[in-house]
């Protein structure tokens, strides 16, 4: 899966991280606007990636509206 952080913002006081990703995934382009709880700040920019990438990874494992799973 490659995949650019396009935005991140990380609320203190609530612990949530909000982002957008575009990327490219078995040859289709996505652009995902989610958010995460964290339980600590992604200070760097080597954390923001991981948590982007584990958030990522788990809401391409959840089957599609059609119910296949890709």
């Amino acid at each position: 899966m490659q995949f650019k952080v396009t935005s991140a913002y990380y609320d203190e006081t609530s612990k949530y991280l909000l982002y957008t990703a575009t990327g490219e995934r078995n040859g289709a382009r996505y652009t995902v606007s989610s958010r995460v709880k964290c339980l600590k700040p992604p200070n760097t920019p080597e954390r923001l990636h991981m948590v982007v990438l584990l958030a990522l990874t788990d809401q391409f494992k959840r089957p599609s509206p059609s119910g296949r799973r890709e």
